[in-house]
């Protein structure tokens, strides 16, 4: 007798793995076994049946990510260009027919106040000059750009904003100043805000230069693209982040961060080989990120 087969559906998958965790977690036996994880299981239960299939683009800068972005989904979104172009994190995310928008998250005042207070910490320990009048106050503007000149002075001195790590910290805590100053309106006290193009008076064109690294992108969290194309249907989630060797730490750290999270869904690794033909140090930095990432190996394609 033939008999057709009713497709297995999600909620019934979620139910019958519950009910074995439930079992392996009652058993005695197994509750002190090393080698029995129903966490990765959990994870990977919860990355199978979500709406969301969030493709990471990582790699160096200049590799070419918001490029490959850009040609895939047939639209300049992104800003591309030679240097560190990507300085926050960017979502694609699909749209409805004319429904496109953008959304840009501020960071809160506390936490500049603290990416300030930590470049500035770094400057006081490359440097022999006494910063104890430069600490940063963002309720007095004269405070801010007497620390502004500071930093360019530093930068003048090093003759170029990525010639030493002195001149880079002083670059990236001069662009945090100047973007708290730019936004100032759309930075609450303690909690990240949310600002529509409309908001902001952005055309959907133009909010790519928000994203650029700069005095804009300094004060993001995150910048959200809602895009009608269908590579993004069906939850498929793009996500541009900035280069591995980007002159500020915090941003590097952030995209090995992402590349870590269990709820990944793909991590595409765009690389670039240095002049001479050899590997960078930051492609092997990299690559050694994903064989240590037990999340990250089984869902990794290089470029």
């Amino acid at each position: 007798m033939n008999r057709s087969k009713a497709p297995i559906k999600q909620d019934s998958i979620k139910g019958h793995i519950g009910d074995l965790i439930k079992l392996v977690q009652q058993e005695n036996s197994l509750k002190s076994s090393a080698s029995v994880s129903v966490t990765s299981v959990q994870n990977s239960l919860k990355k199978a049946t979500s709406p969301r299939f969030e493709i990471v683009f990582a790699g160096a800068f200049s590799a070419g990510k918001s490029m490959l972005i850009n040609a895939l989904l047939e639209k300049e979104l992104l800003y591309s260009s030679e240097g560190h172009a990507t300085g926050t994190e960017c979502y694609i995310e699909y749209a409805e027919p004319g429904q496109d928008r953008i959304e840009v998250t501020f960071l809160s005042r506390v936490k500049i106040t603290d990416e300030a207070h930590y470049l500035l910490d770094k400057l006081e320990e490359l440097s022999a000059d006494n910063w104890d009048d430069m600490k940063p106050d963002f309720e007095d503007s004269k405070s801010l750009e007497k620390l502004q000149k500071k930093c360019q002075t530093i930068i003048d001195k090093e003759g170029d904003a990525r010639k030493s790590d002195i001149a880079k910290k002083a670059d990236a805590l001069k662009l945090i100043l100047e973007g708290f100053k730019n936004n100032a309106p759309s930075i609450r006290p303690d909690t990240n805000a949310v600002r529509s193009m409309d908001k902001l008076k952005l055309t959907f064109n133009d909010a790519a230069d928000y994203a650029r690294r700069g005095s804009n992108s300094a004060v993001l969290k995150s910048i959200k693209y809602f895009f009608n194309h269908h590579l993004l249907q069906r939850g498929n989630v793009i996500v541009d982040l900035p280069g591995i060797d980007a002159p500020v730490e915090n941003d590097a750290q952030l995209t090995y961060k992402k590349i870590g999270d269990p709820e990944i869904s793909a991590v595409i690794c765009v690389l670039k080989i240095a002049s001479e033909g050899e590997v960078t140090t930051e492609k092997t930095q990299l690559l050694e990120k994903i064989k240590k990432s037990r999340y990250s190996r089984s869902r990794f394609l290089r470029f």
